[in-house]
């Protein structure tokens, strides 16, 4: 499969969007319908941290059978239950605290899997690393706005 960084970093892009408008409110602590700025945060942070894991699956399921596809694929879906179960917990910091593993751990998955089948794709792995840093600090200042 081949990667093209625009159409990837444009993705990348428009998918932070919401996360720094959600950063906003949570730190003016602004109710949208009755939820709190983390509460939507956390629900957004699952929304796309299932569509990462839905894209790692695809790369997995795409390429030949490899020692580890089984693994990997188990460990990808359990990423999806933690963030999904997590916004059951009613505490939105720990929920965000769990996603922000969980966009950590997808991104350390992802590299592993991508050095796995020996497929060099350096824009598609330095435009991820980015995003992911990006995403991580945005959940840091939602978990701590005070400091």
């Amino acid at each position: 499969m081949r990667y093209s960084a625009t159409p990837m970093l444009l993705l990348g892009l428009f998918a932070l969007a919401p996360f720094v408008v959600l950063t906003i409110i949570t730190l003016t602590d602004i109710h949208i319908m009755g939820y709190s700025g983390q509460a939507l945060f956390a629900s957004y942070s699952a929304i796309l941290l299932s569509f990462v894991n839905g894209v790692l699956s695809g790369q997995v399921l795409e390429g030949k059978p490899q020692k580890y596809s089984n693994r990997t694929m188990v460990l990808n879906h359990l990423i999806m239950l933690v963030a999904w179960g997590s916004l059951f917990m009613k505490v939105p910091e720990l929920s965000i605290g769990i996603l922000l593993l969980g966009f950590i751990t997808t991104f350390w998955l992802d590299g592993r899997w991508l050095r796995l089948v020996s497929q060099s794709y350096k824009a598609y792995s330095k435009i991820r690393f980015a995003l992911t840093v990006v995403l991580s600090v945005m959940h840091v200042i939602v978990l701590f706005p005070v400091y």
